[in-house]
């Protein structure tokens, strides 16, 4: 995906003109990364914000975790999908209806799509700012009017680039807790929010290449696989752990000597960010999600071949000096970018979560 640049826009002139409203889908891991950030730091600009999102059972542990001055509105998961899309759409325009609301934010294609279809067919009113929001980045799909004078993805402070957008909501506190104990021997571990079979075969390959007996490393995979992806691991003898409690995955992170990031998932590099945080040494693919959390040589290595990544994990194993301290800069790093989910990640949403 292409890199998006920042709008920029005038602000709003008062906290009353500034309303937005989000417009989601089914909110997972990975998808929280990127609302999670955007709406936790419009929120400490002092906006006033509505997130719409579908009421997803497998991921209800994540709503705590939005800012506590962000009001969420739940339309049910046990629908058909023609149902699910009339229930958004009468949803989006109850909640901009509701309120004097500056702009839209569209966060994936179905939304995009309604959205428009709320402008063009159902009345929207036309002093309204519309958005389309991706992992993070915002680009803008059509302007609706002068009043709707609200910058995109809130007001960046003098000097900021877009991609220090803080993601205060992304990472769960129990990362930052987490008292880091190396097992006895070297571990590796990697994994992903979502089924990522790209990156599961790269790490099974990785695993091969150190499975000699004199090398006596072990490996672990955290997050979902598909069956193949499952059959593939396990040949490689890399153990499997697909834990949802978020305490239990912290401790099991920080057991391992190396945090290895292949890239390929969609959205904010959630993964990476936990292992940030958890203060694990971390061996990164030269992509653009990981350089948005990285620092070659300063907070992660950096590689962009099959042999420079066996090299870093080599180089890291053998140091634990320099475990110590690419883990120490990379959890120092993740405090400082997503510190703020410690103080917001306990509270609960306030506002109604109310059934559209």
């Amino acid at each position: 995906m292409a890199d998006a640049a920042f709008p920029t826009a005038e602000p709003p002139e008062s906290e009353e003109d500034g309303h937005v409203v989000h417009l989601v889908g089914p909110v997972s891991d990975s998808v929280f990364g990127s609302i999670g950030a955007i709406t936790a730091f419009q929120a400490e600009q002092g906006i006033g914000q509505t997130v719409i999102l579908v009421d997803d059972p497998a991921h209800r542990h994540l709503l705590p975790r939005f800012h506590p001055s962000v009001r969420l509105v739940l339309t049910p998961s046990d629908t058909g999908p023609l149902q699910r899309v009339a229930q958004s759409l009468g949803a989006l325009l109850s909640a901009v209806r509701a309120q004097q609301t500056a702009a839209v934010h569209l966060h994936g294609i179905i939304p995009s799509l309604l959205g428009f279809c709320a402008f063009w067919f159902k009345g929207m009113p036309r002093d309204v700012s519309f958005s389309s929001a991706r992992s993070g980045s915002m680009t803008p799909s059509k302007r609706l009017g002068a009043s709707g004078r609200l910058a995109l993805v809130g007001r960046l402070p003098p000097g900021q680039q877009p991609n220090e957008a803080p993601a205060a909501a992304a990472v769960d506190a129990a990362f930052f807790s987490v008292e880091r104990r190396e097992a006895r021997r070297p571990l590796l571990v990697a994994g992903s929010a979502e089924r990522n079979p790209n990156a599961v075969a790269l790490f099974a390959q990785l695993a091969v290449l150190l499975s000699e007996d004199t090398l006596d490393v072990s490996c672990n995979w955290h997050g979902r696989v598909s069956p193949d992806s499952q059959a593939r691991l396990t040949a490689a003898n890399v153990a499997v752990y697909d834990v949802p409690d978020t305490s239990t995955r912290a401790s099991r992170l920080a057991s391992g000597w190396v945090y290895v990031a292949f890239g390929g998932a969609r959205g904010f590099a959630i993964d990476l960010a936990e292992a940030m945080a958890a203060g694990m040494p971390c061996v990164v693919w030269n992509t653009t999600a990981h350089r948005e959390l990285v620092e070659h040589g300063k907070t992660a290595l950096c590689c962009q071949s099959p042999q420079q990544l066996l090299a870093c994990v080599a180089e890291l194993i053998d140091s634990p000096d320099e475990r110590h301290r690419l883990g120490q800069a990379a959890r120092e790093e993740a405090r400082r970018r997503f510190g703020a989910a410690l103080q917001t990640d306990a509270q609960p949403p306030t506002g109604d979560m109310n059934a559209a």
